[in-house]
């Protein structure tokens, strides 16, 4: 009987080692399956414009796209990814090209200025939302590539504006518009950039915003943009509050330290902090007053899949353009650059260690967003606001006159 008991375990645990070694087996050989089924080469585009993009800051980029490729393509062997630089002002018309021949690239990174446009000259495919987990994007990043029901971009970081500041001209920051005011009697310089879309952080301050919830212009109602117009006359007529129109003009200025503050886009700060120096550069919230937040524009930055793509390229796209939005390269990026915020909302930065992006987080809760779905109509009031904005400021026409005029232009053409 012990015998025969012997032989039973004999066999049942030969049974089971064989077993056990067959499973290992099957799983390594789908884990090599799957990841010898994505093979094959594709082309990035990067896309920055030119004018606000040094090579300094260029190189960055291209430093940790480079860096993430390798970090992919260590994960997938089998796949190669080829980067090229395309000026922002020439991609519409080169991508057009590109795709008419059958040619270009497979994933395009580019401005939230460039979406639209791409989808008008059909050389965008849309990207497949079941393909990617949704969940995970900020809803202001969502908006900004989702166009007519279709997601035609995955959301990698957002920029907005902030006042940025030298340290070793300024020794306590201003929370208001008056505050501001009050340090610029005092002999800190400000920059402004006034054009009517850069200067629309201003607005929600006095209580007045651009669109209702209906997409209706709203402008001339509750006196916010007005007001807000009423301080920048008396802001220009401060010789130590400068307002131009030219971003390079103050920037410049800034970097040599004529200037305390300037109102910058977030997307400056890399080049800002290499000009300045870390010791020098600071960032803090655009002011207010009172009760009363500005609420800057918050823009989107993703990568976009051209439709020249075969369906193999585009399923490597799609995935090197999902380990970008993970949680890990998020914090990656965002930390590197200092300059943007991620599109993933469970990109989760700790900012006791990286306070300037704790700085642009919480500007990045009091914002403007607009809809790629809104982008005509957006498209519109800036063009016409910019002309109006320039009257106003000039003295031809009243800030109640250019609100109620550019209104009523707007929702009559749109209606």
């Amino acid at each position: 009987m012990l015998t025969w008991l012997k032989r039973i375990l004999s066999i049942l645990l030969a049974a089971g080692l064989l077993v056990a070694c067959s499973t290992t087996i099957e799983v390594s050989d789908n884990l090599n399956e799957r990841e010898s089924r994505l093979s094959g080469t594709i082309v990035l585009w990067q896309s920055f414009p030119e004018s606000d993009y040094k090579e300094s800051l260029i190189a960055l980029y291209k430093e940790i796209f480079d860096d993430y490729i390798r970090k992919f393509t260590k994960l997938y062997p089998q796949v190669k990814i080829l980067t090229n630089f395309i000026a922002a002002e020439e991609l519409v018309e080169k991508l057009e090209g590109e795709v008419e021949k059958g040619l270009g690239p497979d994933l395009i990174f580019t401005q939230h200025f460039h979406i639209f446009p791409l989808i008008k000259a059909k050389v965008l495919v849309p990207v497949d939302k079941d393909s990617i987990e949704i969940s995970q994007f900020r809803s202001e990043a969502l908006d900004q590539v989702l166009y007519q029901g279709k997601m035609y971009g995955v959301p990698l970081d957002l920029i907005t504006q902030v006042l940025c500041f030298n340290k070793k001209k300024v020794k306590e920051l201003p929370e208001t518009l008056s505050e501001l005011m009050t340090q610029a009697r005092a002999g800190n310089t400000v920059g402004i950039l006034s054009r009517f879309d850069d200067t629309l952080w201003g607005t929600r301050i006095f209580g007045g915003q651009v669109l209702d919830t209906q997409g209706r212009m709203i402008l001339d109602q509750g006196g916010g943009w007005v007001r807000w117009m009423e301080w920048l006359i008396n802001a220009k007529n401060e010789p130590k509050l400068i307002l131009n129109e030219d971003p390079l003009i103050l920037q410049n200025a800034f970097i040599e330290e004529q200037l305390a503050y300037n109102v910058c886009w977030s997307s400056q700060i890399p080049l800002l902090r290499e000009s300045l120096g870390s010791d020098k550069l600071g960032v803090t919230l655009l002011p207010g007053e009172e009760n009363q937040q500005a609420a800057p524009p918050l823009l989107v930055e993703a990568l976009l899949f051209s439709s020249a793509s075969s369906t193999t390229q585009n399923q490597i796209a799609l995935k090197f353009a999902q380990f970008l939005a993970n949680n890990q390269q998020q914090i990656d990026v965002a930390t590197r650059l200092s300059s943007v915020i991620p599109a993933n909302k469970n990109a989760i930065i700790d900012h006791r260690l990286f306070p300037l992006q704790g700085i642009l987080q919480k500007q990045s809760q009091k914002v403007v967003v607009y809809s790629l779905d809104q982008t005509k109509k957006i498209n519109a009031i800036i063009n016409y606001g910019r002309d109006f904005y320039t009257r106003v400021m000039e003295g031809e026409i009243s800030p109640e006159q250019a609100a109620s005029q550019l209104t009523q232009t707007i929702n009559s053409q749109f209606e």
